[in-house]
Protein backbone atom coordinates (compact mmCIF):
# COMPACT_ATOMS: atom_id res chain seq x y z
CA UNK A 1 0.00 0.00 0.00
CA UNK A 2 3.02 2.30 -0.15
CA UNK A 3 2.51 5.73 1.38
CA UNK A 4 -0.82 4.70 2.91
CA UNK A 5 0.79 2.14 5.20
CA UNK A 6 1.95 4.95 7.48
CA UNK A 7 -1.29 6.94 7.56
CA UNK A 8 -3.66 6.93 10.53
CA UNK A 9 -7.34 6.27 10.02
CA UNK A 10 -8.13 9.97 10.35
CA UNK A 11 -5.51 10.80 7.72
CA UNK A 12 -6.92 8.17 5.35
CA UNK A 13 -10.43 9.52 5.89
CA UNK A 14 -9.31 12.91 4.59
CA UNK A 15 -9.21 11.21 1.16
CA UNK A 16 -12.90 10.29 1.43
CA UNK A 17 -14.44 13.55 0.09
CA UNK A 18 -11.92 13.58 -2.77
CA UNK A 19 -12.90 10.00 -3.63
CA UNK A 20 -16.58 10.95 -3.62
CA UNK A 21 -15.88 13.96 -5.86
CA UNK A 22 -13.97 11.79 -8.35
CA UNK A 23 -16.74 9.21 -8.32
CA UNK A 24 -19.45 11.83 -8.94
CA UNK A 25 -17.37 13.31 -11.78
CA UNK A 26 -17.29 9.89 -13.44
CA UNK A 27 -20.97 9.16 -12.84
CA UNK A 28 -22.45 12.45 -14.05
CA UNK A 29 -24.41 12.66 -16.33
CA UNK A 30 -24.20 9.05 -17.51
CA UNK A 31 -25.43 7.29 -14.39
CA UNK A 32 -28.96 8.75 -14.44
CA UNK A 33 -29.29 7.62 -18.07
CA UNK A 34 -27.96 4.14 -17.19
CA UNK A 35 -30.34 3.94 -14.21
CA UNK A 36 -33.34 4.93 -16.33
CA UNK A 37 -32.45 2.18 -18.80
CA UNK A 38 -31.65 -0.63 -16.36
CA UNK A 39 -33.28 0.25 -13.03
CA UNK A 40 -36.26 2.62 -13.22
CA UNK A 41 -37.47 4.95 -15.94
CA UNK A 42 -38.52 7.28 -13.10
CA UNK A 43 -34.95 7.97 -11.88
CA UNK A 44 -34.12 11.62 -12.56
CA UNK A 45 -31.05 13.76 -12.86
CA UNK A 46 -32.49 15.96 -10.13
CA UNK A 47 -32.63 12.98 -7.74
CA UNK A 48 -29.04 12.16 -8.61
CA UNK A 49 -27.88 15.71 -7.88
CA UNK A 50 -29.79 15.90 -4.60
CA UNK A 51 -28.51 12.53 -3.40
CA UNK A 52 -24.91 13.31 -4.28
CA UNK A 53 -24.86 16.82 -2.83
CA UNK A 54 -26.05 15.22 0.41
CA UNK A 55 -23.38 12.51 0.03
CA UNK A 56 -20.54 15.03 -0.29
CA UNK A 57 -21.77 17.06 2.69
CA UNK A 58 -22.29 13.88 4.73
CA UNK A 59 -18.76 12.71 3.88
CA UNK A 60 -17.27 15.94 5.22
CA UNK A 61 -19.45 16.02 8.34
CA UNK A 62 -18.82 12.33 9.08
CA UNK A 63 -15.06 12.84 8.96
CA UNK A 64 -15.42 15.64 11.50
CA UNK A 65 -17.50 13.44 13.80
CA UNK A 66 -14.99 10.58 13.61
CA UNK A 67 -12.05 12.95 14.05
CA UNK A 68 -13.49 14.74 17.08
CA UNK A 69 -15.35 11.78 18.61
CA UNK A 70 -13.36 8.64 17.75
CA UNK A 71 -15.60 6.43 19.88
CA UNK A 72 -16.73 2.92 19.00
CA UNK A 73 -20.35 4.02 18.31
CA UNK A 74 -19.20 6.90 16.08
CA UNK A 75 -16.83 4.65 14.14
CA UNK A 76 -19.49 1.97 13.78
CA UNK A 77 -22.05 4.49 12.55
CA UNK A 78 -19.55 5.94 10.11
CA UNK A 79 -18.68 2.54 8.66
CA UNK A 80 -22.21 1.11 8.71
CA UNK A 81 -24.24 4.12 7.54
CA UNK A 82 -21.86 6.42 5.64
CA UNK A 83 -18.65 4.86 4.32
CA UNK A 84 -19.67 1.21 3.94
CA UNK A 85 -22.80 1.82 1.87
CA UNK A 86 -21.50 4.89 0.02
CA UNK A 87 -18.06 3.58 -0.87
CA UNK A 88 -17.52 -0.16 -0.42
CA UNK A 89 -21.03 -1.36 -1.34
CA UNK A 90 -21.33 1.31 -4.03
CA UNK A 91 -18.21 -0.01 -5.76
CA UNK A 92 -19.69 -3.51 -5.84
CA UNK A 93 -23.02 -2.12 -7.08
CA UNK A 94 -21.25 -0.58 -10.09
CA UNK A 95 -19.27 -3.74 -10.75
CA UNK A 96 -22.45 -5.82 -10.58
CA UNK A 97 -24.35 -3.29 -12.70
CA UNK A 98 -21.67 -3.43 -15.37
CA UNK A 99 -21.58 -7.24 -15.39
CA UNK A 100 -25.35 -7.77 -15.30
CA UNK A 101 -26.22 -5.09 -17.87
CA UNK A 102 -23.22 -5.95 -20.05
CA UNK A 103 -22.68 -2.23 -20.46
CA UNK A 104 -20.52 0.35 -18.74
CA UNK A 105 -22.24 1.44 -15.53
CA UNK A 106 -20.92 4.97 -14.89
CA UNK A 107 -19.04 4.84 -11.60
CA UNK A 108 -17.40 1.45 -12.10
CA UNK A 109 -13.96 2.87 -12.90
CA UNK A 110 -13.71 4.96 -9.73
CA UNK A 111 -15.48 2.16 -7.86
CA UNK A 112 -12.61 -0.18 -8.72
CA UNK A 113 -9.69 2.25 -8.83
CA UNK A 114 -10.65 4.63 -5.98
CA UNK A 115 -13.40 3.19 -3.75
CA UNK A 116 -12.08 -0.35 -3.28
CA UNK A 117 -8.49 0.78 -2.53
CA UNK A 118 -9.82 3.49 -0.20
CA UNK A 119 -11.92 0.85 1.58
CA UNK A 120 -8.83 -1.32 2.03
CA UNK A 121 -6.88 1.67 3.36
CA UNK A 122 -9.64 2.42 5.89
CA UNK A 123 -9.71 -1.19 7.10
CA UNK A 124 -5.92 -1.53 7.32
CA UNK A 125 -5.40 1.80 9.09
CA UNK A 126 -8.31 1.22 11.47
CA UNK A 127 -7.06 -2.26 12.37
CA UNK A 128 -3.48 -1.02 12.75
CA UNK A 129 -4.66 1.87 14.96
CA UNK A 130 -6.54 -0.65 17.13
CA UNK A 131 -9.92 0.89 16.31
CA UNK A 132 -11.49 -2.09 14.49
CA UNK A 133 -11.66 -5.81 15.07
CA UNK A 134 -12.71 -8.32 12.41
CA UNK A 135 -16.01 -8.84 14.24
CA UNK A 136 -16.64 -5.07 14.37
CA UNK A 137 -15.95 -4.80 10.63
CA UNK A 138 -18.20 -7.72 9.73
CA UNK A 139 -21.06 -6.26 11.77
CA UNK A 140 -20.58 -2.83 10.16
CA UNK A 141 -20.43 -4.40 6.71
CA UNK A 142 -23.64 -6.35 7.33
CA UNK A 143 -25.47 -3.16 8.32
CA UNK A 144 -23.88 -1.28 5.39
CA UNK A 145 -25.05 -3.92 2.90
CA UNK A 146 -28.61 -3.76 4.22
CA UNK A 147 -28.59 0.04 4.26
CA UNK A 148 -27.17 0.23 0.72
CA UNK A 149 -29.71 -2.29 -0.59
CA UNK A 150 -32.60 -0.32 0.94
CA UNK A 151 -31.26 3.02 -0.32
CA UNK A 152 -30.60 1.84 -3.89
CA UNK A 153 -33.84 -0.14 -3.97
CA UNK A 154 -35.76 2.98 -3.00
CA UNK A 155 -33.86 5.74 -4.82
CA UNK A 156 -32.60 4.05 -7.99
CA UNK A 157 -34.88 1.04 -8.61
CA UNK A 158 -38.03 2.66 -7.10
CA UNK A 159 -39.01 -0.65 -5.48
CA UNK A 160 -40.28 0.80 -2.20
Amino acid sequence: MGFASHLSLVQVLMLFPLGVALHVAEEWPGFPRWARRFASAQYSGREYITTHVVAVVLAIVAIGVVRWFPTTPALFGFLAIVFGPGVFCNAWFHIGGTVLSRTYCPGVITGVLVYLPLSLMVVVSGMRDGLFTPRFLLAALAVAAIFHTLEVGHNVFKRW
